[in-house]
């Protein structure tokens, strides 16, 4: 039987989870984002009907579904919250198991992005967990661009501490420097897979 690895990538909102995905992409290897799961999720019509029964209609704004109001809704309500994860998570799993059931029948590694991995007790799924980190302030500082102040807490009080989630890793990569810094991190990580894939 092949060898596989099946490796999690995770941390907390603007940590660098996508500047790892995209590096390891570069380098060929298979890569799974679960936003990127949750974000064709929302453009399914069969979805969008089910989040307008949630939230109401006018959630959906010219064919689109508004996410910063869905946002400001979930932080402040924990039934639709519920709701909305009871509708999407079991769907993103599905996704997850398929590919984890493929990677382990064809052999290889697969690097799965999953920002609630520790908060869904999906440790189980995974033979290895990096954890991508940085310094909160300078986290901050990287979404004030796209995020306000409140929001950040908001989110971040939805997911584990950082340094909670770092003594749950078998790897951590600090992603607080430069591009170069952290693909040098991440290559020994990835040689280390490699090594143990091959053995």
């Amino acid at each position: 039987m092949k060898k596989s690895i099946i490796v999690g990538i995770t941390g907390i909102l603007g940590s660098g989870k996508t500047t790892i995905t995209e590096i390891l992409r570069k380098w060929k290897f298979k890569v799974i984002s679960c936003d990127e799961i949750v974000h064709n999720l929302w453009k399914r019509n069969n979805i969008l009907k089910k989040i307008k029964k949630i939230f109401g209609e006018d959630i959906e704004k010219d064919g689109r579904i508004n996410k910063e109001k869905v946002r400001e809704i979930i932080f402040t309500d924990a039934i639709k919250k519920r709701q909305l994860e009871n509708l999407l998570h079991p769907m993103v799993f599905d996704e997850i198991n398929k590919n984890i059931f493929d990677t382990k029948k064809n052999g290889g590694i697969i690097f799965i992005e999953i920002p609630l991995l520790f908060e869904t007790n999906s440790e189980k799924l995974f033979d290895k967990i990096i954890v991508v980190s940085a310094p909160q302030k300078k986290i901050k500082e990287r979404l004030m661009d796209k995020y306000s102040e409140k929001d950040i807490k908001n989110i971040w009080k939805n997911q584990l501490p950082l340094a909670l989630k770092k003594k749950k890793a078998d790897y951590i990569i600090d992603n607080s420097g430069s591009i170069k810094k952290t693909e040098e991190n991440l290559k020994r990580i990835v040689d280390e897979l490699l090594k143990n894939l091959n053995q």
